[in-house]
């Protein structure tokens, strides 16, 4: 299984999420906890921009299963 890592610096701040792949919801609901608090730097739209790589992540994920190698099509 893939381990997905999104990288976001900001505020003099690292944010880093490492995840396998099934984990997306506990990721993106670690991302909004952190934008919820208010204290960190991380806002609403860096949540948006880090849930939209999660979910480019996993629609690549879903392509890569559902299309045929070229070892299975001959």
């Amino acid at each position: 299984m893939t381990t997905r890592t999104l990288m976001l610096a900001k505020g003099g701040r690292k944010y880093i999420f490492r995840y396998a792949g099934g984990g997306e919801a506990r990721v993106i609901d670690e991302i909004i906890r952190l934008a919820e608090e208010g204290g960190e730097p991380l806002d609403w739209v860096d949540a948006a921009m880090l849930s939209f790589q999660v979910a480019q992540y996993a629609a690549e994920d879903c392509d890569n299963v559902l299309r045929p190698t070229e070892e299975s099509q001959v």
